[in-house]
């Protein structure tokens, strides 16, 4: 074998890695929505799936550092603020550099309030990921709101249900004129 043949092994076993990386990562983070919404309990979904430093981020439901931070302040959001969720997520971005990695994903996600209001929500997570011991890990786990509102008005008429504070980076259509 030549050196221009040995390059391209190499490249190729490089590309072929970075795909099954992807793939890692995307069913790591459907496994984490899926186990969330089934209400497994956040302690054990945090535990598996974050790194120690895990670094939280979501707005106006917080931000913390740490694992055991971020799972006192998931208890918070899944079994008082959030009592029913359906994560939909879709348009993943994800880039790998080794054992490190970002991804991005556009999320749809019908709830159910603790005081048992019907409402979407949208936004875009951003996740930085860690392989630990052969494994990828969730190292930075941020959610930005496009909307959370009443499922009876919509997100055009009331973009962010009262109680949670928000700012619109788009103007509907109706508005313009």
């Amino acid at each position: 074998m030549n050196e221009e043949q040995i390059d391209k092994n190499t490249t190729l076993i490089e590309d072929v890695q970075k795909i099954l990386d992807k793939d890692a990562i995307k069913e790591l983070v459907y496994e984490w929505d899926y186990l969330t919404d089934e209400r497994v309990g956040s302690d054990r979904v945090i535990d598996t799936f974050c790194t120690e430093d895990v670094i939280y981020d979501a707005g106006p439901l917080g931000r913390t550092e740490g694992r055991e931070a971020f799972k006192e302040a998931a208890r918070e959001i899944f079994e008082k603020e959030l009592l029913f969720t359906r994560h939909m997520r879709h348009n993943p971005v994800i880039n790998v550099n080794g054992d490190e990695a970002e991804g991005k994903w556009y999320a749809d996600i019908p709830s159910i309030t603790g005081d048992g209001k019907a409402v979407w929500i949208m936004g875009r997570y951003e996740l930085g990921f860690r392989r630990v011991n052969g494994s990828w890990k969730i190292s930075k786990y941020t959610f930005q709101f496009a909307y959370m509102t009443d499922f009876e008005k919509g997100w055009v008429k009331e973009p962010f249900i009262e109680g949670v504070p928000g700012e619109l980076n788009w103007q509907p259509e109706a508005e313009k004129h």
